[in-house]
């Protein structure tokens, strides 16, 4: 017989390794078809423009897509893969070289390029593991901080799994994810800091600057600053908890942990906030989306998430898929719905009840919500319809794991009846409102939705009015919930491709020929993806992207194309001149740019979008020469395009794109084909050059006569500093287990604070 100690603790030992075995291996069961290779989930298939062979899983494609937006192969697998690259080679990852002609990597935020798990994108699938690690933070993080304010063990669990498989990691797999998981570790931070304060205590803020920093590392700080709005709430609403003079105690430690966090992120933050003004970053600009909202006839998509079909599959509902950002479920909305007539933590629900209700209106157009936008600083320019649904849907997790610790106590029961009465009549006023809105819902995913939502209501309702005890409830609840969680999460996943093969025949050829020119794209090799294989593509699909060069874009090389999409296919005017004909237009500015060859699809010359690349290849004259082709593409070489360096009456001898030798009879200009930006230094044989600007765009330096080793680097400005600041902020979280930063008086250090009508935070632990 196993050995059991008096207090019980290897019972609470074998019941956290459960909840966490269960936490731990949930998500990575729910993606077993990926990880077996069965599905595929390289995104680099459906996105990089080399597919052969390409077939759609279960549930058919493409469309339906098993993921929102693509992005989560332009700038997270891309980028992130270059980026993983450059820190495994011991390089901090300041700037890319290959896409457009260049940019900044750790400034431009998407790719995450320094945290710490996009650099598990060096291995295959390494975005897959890094997709599954976010999600199991998220479970242990949520469970932890539902068992610290006095959630019941199964509580915890049930809602740690709806918030690691909520509706945004079911639906989106770009950079908009990466810093969920630090919502809830955030907050664990903010209980553990309350805690202390209560008992007496120093420090207690290092899981809260760690929190906030990760946030900030993860790249995507519309997300961050949103979800750091949450837990602004949430930490003045547990400080009304404490007496006065801990109050302030409490907060200034919460302020001291936030400055930390920022003084730890500054190396990613100095980046970021010297690029904007220097770049494009599309509507995020001027009034940004003060005035979109998603329109209140897609409300049912929050309660049933496939009423409107898979994702993209009807072309009807594009917009929708374009904008939403996320969905709760029946389940989960009726169980926060009993969570918020509670009594332990009545301020805390009332705070999330409110938070889920502002932010679903302002997201939805509700009357009077336009006025939240314009006063709340930076909500319009965030997207917000599109990135408050990881906070809301976590507000509702926290609030379903109350109501199922609630649910099996007297009044727990009439609760839950009110809430799946609620939730009924939602889901119908939610339809009638999508056909007063002129739209439909059809198709064979819908009615499966609408079979399951008619299930999942109706099991509900039978626990609600018929389970015999409460605990039966309790536990069929929490099913239930996991359930509906974790087949929502399952659907998109069905829509990956089962079977196809990334040509990289061309790609090889051009990673041998190419040397340090350009390659344009008409289709093949999609952006970002040659900073994937390390072949510049004067291409880009970005956001922020250099203004410089955006400008350059619409001035020389294509003025149709959408300033943040250079791609090769996407127009601003449908009706305009093609990618391909504003590349026979402009022949001669794509070789001042350094252009070398261009990719076409494979038939291209045969297409009409290709018509003009059709009839310049097939001149007497063309400047066009085809030079490969595989099954995916082809390669045309442009006739004499500029060299990356060039300096008049000297002999230069390339290293690589940050180091060229130079051999001049007398003074010379060297001029490098690479954006000029602030942040760029050189030096001639080991002492600093001046670096100038040629052209629009370009760089030079002066050589003298003779021999010269020239030598370039890219650091942003006052990365001193931010380096600086790094190690101040984490100087502040050690000093803070160890310093009192201020002790409440007639506190009792065995005197924990225990949450009202929940055990004490010792307990919830256990």
């Amino acid at each position: 017989m196993p050995r059991t100690t008096i207090d019980g603790s290897d019972d609470r030992l074998k019941s956290m390794l459960l909840c966490v075995g269960i936490l731990v291996f949930a998500p990575i069961l729910a993606r077993a078809p990926l990880l077996l290779g069965l599905l595929i989930a390289d995104p680099a298939l459906l996105y990089g423009g080399l597919a052969d062979g390409l077939r759609a899983g279960p549930l058919g494609g493409f469309p339906p897509f098993p993921t929102i937006d693509p992005n989560i192969a332009f700038t997270s697998h891309a980028l992130g893969h270059r980026a993983a690259l450059d820190v495994l080679g011991r390089h901090i990852p300041w700037w890319n070289h290959f896409e457009g002609v260049g940019t900044p990597l750790v400034g431009e935020m998407q790719a995450a390029a320094l945290f710490p798990l996009t650099w598990l994108l060096v291995f295959d699938n390494g975005q897959l593991y890094m997709h599954i690690t976010l999600q199991i933070i998220s479970g242990l993080a949520t469970w932890a901080l539902l068992r610290r304010i006095g959630c019941s063990k199964l509580a915890a669990v049930a809602a740690a799994l709806a918030f690691e498989f909520n509706g945004t990691y079911a639906w989106l797999a770009n950079a908009v994810i990466n810093p969920i998981p630090f919502l809830p570790l955030t907050l664990l931070g903010i209980e553990l800091l309350h805690e202390r304060v209560a008992r007496a205590k120093a420090g207690g803020y290092a899981l809260l600057s760690t929190g906030l920093a990760a946030s900030l590392y993860a790249g995507f700080p519309e997300v961050a600053y949103l979800n750091g709005l949450l837990i602004l709430v949430w930490t003045l609403v547990r400080s009304a908890a404490l007496p006065s003079a801990d109050r302030w105690i409490f907060l200034r430690r919460v302020v001291i942990g936030g400055i930390a966090a920022l003084a730890i992120s500054a190396p990613v933050l100095v980046p970021f906030f010297d690029f904007l003004p220097l770049a494009n970053t599309g509507g995020h600009e001027g009034s940004g989306f003060e005035s979109i909202h998603l329109s209140p006839g897609l409300l049912v998509g929050t309660l049933a998430p496939y009423a409107f079909g898979a994702i993209f599959q009807l072309p009807e509902h594009a917009g929708y898929w374009g904008a939403v950002g996320g969905y709760a479920g029946c389940v989960l909305v009726a169980l926060a719905f009993a969570g918020a007539a509670g009594h332990a933590h009545r301020g805390l629900r009332i705070a999330l009840v409110l938070w889920v209700v502002v932010t679903v209106g302002i997201s939805y157009g509700f009357p009077g919500s336009s006025v939240i936008v314009k006063i709340v600083p930076g909500l319009k320019v965030a997207a917000y319809f599109r990135y408050l649904p990881p906070s809301w849907e976590f507000a509702l997790c926290v609030l379903a794991g109350f109501a199922l610790t609630d649910v099996a106590r007297e009044g727990g029961s009439r609760a839950l009846r009110i809430a799946v009465a609620f939730v009924a009549l939602a889901v119908v006023a939610a339809i009638w409102t999508t056909y007063r809105h002129g739209m439909s819902l059809h198709g064979r995913l819908a009615l499966g939705s609408a079979i399951f939502v008619a299930v999942i209501v109706l099991a509900m309702a039978a626990l609600a009015w018929r389970a015999r005890t409460g605990e039966t409830r309790r536990r069929a609840l929490a099913v239930l919930l996991a359930l509906e969680a974790v087949v929502y999460f399952v659907i998109p996943t069905l829509s990956a491709p089962s079977r196809g093969t990334v040509v990289l025949d061309g790609v090889r050829y051009l990673q041998k020929n190419l040397g340090m020119q350009r390659f344009v794209t008409l289709g093949p090799v999609q952006p970002n993806y040659g900073a994937y294989y390390g072949i510049a593509s004067i291409n880009h699909n970005d956001l922020p992207i250099p203004r410089a060069w955006t400008d350059y874009v619409e001035r020389h090389l294509d003025s149709n194309a959408p300033p943040i999409l250079f791609t090769g296919s996407s127009r601003q005017d449908p009706a305009g001149p093609s990618a391909a004909d504003q590349l026979i237009a402009n022949l001669d500015a794509y070789r001042r740019v350094g252009v070398r060859y261009v990719l076409a699809p494979k038939e291209a010359l045969g297409l009409p979008a290709f018509a003009s690349l059709a009839r310049h290849a097939g001149a007497p004259d063309a400047s066009l020469e085809p030079v490969f082709d595989d099954k995916v593409m082809r390669v045309f070489e442009l006739s004499n395009p500029a060299p990356y360096f060039s300096a008049p009456g000297c002999t230069l001898i390339a290293n690589a794109r940050n180091s060229v030798d130079a051999d001049c009879e007398n003074a010379s200009t060297l001029t490098r084909l690479e954006l000029f930006m602030r942040g760029w230094h050189a030096s001639v044989n080991g002492e600093a050059a001046r670096i100038g600007q040629t052209g629009e765009i370009f760089q030079r330096v002066a050589l003298p006569p003779g021999r010269s080793a020239v030598r370039f680097e890219f650091v942003p400005p006052f990365m001193n500093w931010a380096w600086t600041a790094f190690v101040i902020g984490w100087v502040l979280v050690a000093i803070g287990f160890v310093a009192p930063f201020g002790t409440p008086r007639g506190a009792r250090p065995d005197q924990p604070d225990p949450p009202p009508g929940g055990p004490s935070p010792r307990a919830g632990v256990q």
